[in-house]
């Protein structure tokens, strides 16, 4: 197995190729710092003006139910957490399973129709190419070995939860998740926030079903071509330093706020704005497309005010870190040089400053 390093605020978490662990997982002790993300500090109100559904909630509160109607009554009691679960609702990471514990029901433990009902529902949530990302970081996390008595790595150390019953009538969330992946998606009658989802994976260079993949490929090659399509002025607005920086508002930075850099939207000829929409796009295409559309119509609307800034290397995909910055959304891409190749292993995340969680909609002022 390779070496493999983990980050978090200054730690090391190092697997040797013997599967040694030189910090301990499993149980910690008081003196060892704890890799969970701390909970959320949002105050949930008592009561909540919920639009009414359109047909894209109706949907996916059908596929919800028949998720957890296909669920035992341990497994639903494992599944379900209050709305009001602060906990719960920011107990996600790029960690994996065993130095983090998730809640919910485990992958690995569910039949085959309770998957393929789970799979459903993410079906029903996300776009054709989010289910595809899904299955592109599952298969990617299949080809990791976990180390004796270290890290469980595997598809089927992925966790589903829900907070709150799935209703039209009250707010509710889901979440799916598990090593490199969150998707946290908060339900609110006709509208979804999918902030914070965080996406990437190890290998990024995968097969799947016969065919070579890049995980990030897409939104790499997008980020790209807009670096290509920058004059020489430009890209020396918009690269900020010459090597890529790490993940900042990965699990437990609910309220971070960055300040824009790189170059702005507005200093922007109209091919190259159309450019960094596709940046935009190739990650919250992962969204189903009614959400994708009214999120991408605010984006539009705000191409002025949008930067984009540059980390790294120019000319060799997912060798940089880049970020997109609007008043609606920060996108981040976080290449991991832990095995001497950047570009197969990312940490990504998408936050919307205004609507994390939903908190625009179930926080007390």
């Amino acid at each position: 197995m390779k070496r493999r390093f983990y980050g978090v605020a200054g730690l090391a978490v190092v697997v040797a190729a013997a599967g040694v662990l030189l910090l301990r997982y499993g149980p910690l002790a008081a003196q060892e710092p704890s890799l969970q993300t701390p909970p959320v500090d949002i105050a949930i109100k008592e009561s909540f003006d919920v639009p009414a559904a359109d047909a894209k909630t109706l949907s996916i509160v059908k596929a919800a139910d028949a998720f957890l109607n296909r669920l035992d009554e341990e497994q639903r009691k494992a599944a379900v957490y209050p709305f009001t679960d602060n906990t719960q609702r920011s107990n996600w990471s790029n960690f994996p399973d065993g130095p983090v514990q998730r809640g919910g029901v485990r992958r690995g433990d569910l039949s085959d129709e309770q998957n393929a009902a789970l799979d459903a529902l993410l079906g029903e949530i996300l776009s054709e190419d989010g289910v595809r990302n899904i299955a592109y970081q599952l298969a990617a996390e299949d080809m990791l070995d976990s180390g004796i008595g270290g890290p469980n790595f595997g598809s089927d150390f992925y966790y589903a939860s829900l907070l709150g019953e799935p209703s039209v009538s009250e707010p509710w969330m889901l979440q799916f998740g598990g090593h490199h992946l969150a998707v946290n998606a908060t339900v609110f009658g006709s509208e979804i926030s999918f902030s914070p989802m965080l996406t990437g994976g190890e290998p990024l260079n995968i097969t799947y079903e016969g065919q070579a993949v890049y995980v990030t490929e897409a939104e790499t090659a997008a980020a790209q071509a807009l670096m290509d399509a920058l004059t020489a002025g430009q890209k020396e607005v918009a690269i900020i330093g010459d090597q890529p920086i790490n993940l900042l508002l990965g699990p437990g930075e609910f309220g971070t706020v960055l300040a824009p850099e790189g170059i702005r939207g507005s200093d922007l000829s109209d091919e190259q704005k159309r450019l960094l929409l596709d940046v935009i796009d190739a990650r919250l295409g992962f969204m189903n497309d009614n959400d994708f559309a009214a999120k991408m119509e605010t984006v539009r609307s705000e191409m002025d005010d949008t930067y984009f800034g540059w980390w790294g290397p120019v000319g060799t995909l997912g060798a940089a870190y880049f970020r997109v910055t609007t008043p609606s959304l920060v996108m981040e891409y976080a290449p991991q040089d832990m095995d001497g190749d950047p570009t197969d292993h990312a940490h990504n995340m998408y936050r919307d400053p205004k609507n994390d969680y939903g908190v625009a909609w179930i926080g007390s002022d």
